[in-house]
């Protein structure tokens, strides 16, 4: 492997780890942000969408210029979006440049994040399902040290909420060195002669209908995702009035998707399978113990759930940009966005249940999606073998 290549690695780690730091951070401090612009919990919500509906809105916007111009300079441009965004967060005068600035780094967030996974399926052919869970373990263990760092920080009065963004946009600004001198690999440059073949009308479909299940398993996956970890805090508080077990669920959902992720880079397995087991022990472990509607018990299954998300998402982004390496770009883009719609419906379900039936029974919904994940990896897995 060449040197300039090899520097991907710690690269594309490393941008997942400082947004890590930005979306666990971000978690915590949440509320802080409300008490400081005196936000009620309605506005306090359309904090969490604005940066959702930039990470639904980047990828599909760069996606596809990135197949055009090339994903490095898309990649150095998301960056410093980034950047600028975190930047702006913490010096924010008012809750309007505030949102705006969350709106900016939403649009980096999504966009490095897509494109620097594009590219290690691009750069490391049949080795790209354990690049993006190694990837991707990154994000996780920066989601946990962020809470776990900050937490002590902002109470011992050695920092403020705004150092959260501070952090993540100066540990961008170290990576970028390195991706300025790493070398990436274009597909499909090669020298050859061209020859025009035209898929079969059902290779087509196949090819369509298949693309449409990673779609929707995107969506389902984020949901899920999102729906643990920012009604977490709610679950414990409302239902046990515990806020300490509240923290330790998170962290130890982050952690354990963390540990889940590096251990899934390690091993040799089918990704369409990985996402399908994922999904149906996420399914599994809210049916076990949210029965018990014991704390303990759905500590602990915070735990079993991390683990089973961790390699859903990396998957479905290999399997997709796997699927046509010349247009990688666009279709992970289109799954990314995909994801940032999840992310943008569950607040919305999840509190529309919580109002009338509290958030213990909205955590159902979490469930249901889970099972509707694994349907629709099973059922396009048919039909592509078919």
């Amino acid at each position: 492997m060449d040197k300039r290549q090899a520097l991907l690695i710690p690269v594309t780690f490393g941008i997942a780890f400082f947004l890590g730091v930005e979306s666990g951070g971000f978690q915590l401090i949440l509320l802080q942000v409300a008490e400081e612009f005196s936000l009620d919990p309605v506005m306090m919500g359309t904090l969490v969408t604005s940066q959702f509906f930039a990470i639904c809105l980047g990828p599909l916007v760069f996606g596809w210029i990135s197949d055009r111009i090339g994903k490095k300079p898309v990649l150095l441009i998301s960056m410093i979006l980034f950047v600028i965004g975190c930047f702006g967060a913490s010096l924010s005068p008012t809750v309007l440049f505030f949102s705006s600035a969350v709106f900016t780094l939403g649009l980096g967030f999504s966009v490095s994040e897509c494109i620097g996974s594009s590219l290690l399926s691009d750069s490391f052919p049949g080795r790209e399902s354990n690049y993006l869970n190694f990837m991707q373990g990154g994000f996780s263990l920066g989601a946990v040290i962020s809470p776990l760092v900050f937490s002590r920080l902002i109470q011992a009065d050695l920092v403020s909420w705004r150092a959260v963004f501070l952090a993540a946009g100066v540990g961008y600004l170290l990576i970028y060195p390195l991706l300025i001198f790493s070398k990436i690999t274009q597909p499909g440059k090669e020298k050859t002669e061209v020859k025009l073949v035209l898929p079969s009308t059902s290779e087509q479909k196949v090819f369509s209908s298949f693309f449409i299940v990673l779609f929707f398993s995107m969506m389902v996956c984020v949901a899920v995702e999102a729906g643990i970890g920012y009604f977490a805090d709610s679950l414990f508080v409302t239902e046990y009035g515990n806020l300490e077990l509240g923290a330790y669920a998170i962290s130890g959902f982050w952690f354990s998707m963390a540990v889940s992720r590096f251990l899934f880079s390690r091993i040799k397995m089918k990704p369409r399978t990985m996402v399908m087991t994922g999904f149906l022990l996420i399914c599994l472990s809210l049916i076990v113990s949210l029965p018990f509607r014991n704390p303990y018990i759905m500590l602990v299954s915070f735990f079993f759930l991390g683990t089973a998300s961790g390699p859903i998402w990396p998957m479905i982004i290999g399997i997709g940009a796997s699927l046509n390496q010349k247009r990688s770009g666009t279709n992970t883009s289109i799954l990314y966005a995909a994801g940032g719609l999840g992310g943008i419906i569950i607040p919305v379900l999840i509190g529309l249940v919580a109002e009338r039936q509290g958030f213990y029974n909205s955590f159902w919904l979490l469930c249901i999606f889970a099972a509707a994940g694994f349907l629709l990896m099973w059922l396009g897995t048919r039909e592509k073998k078919s």
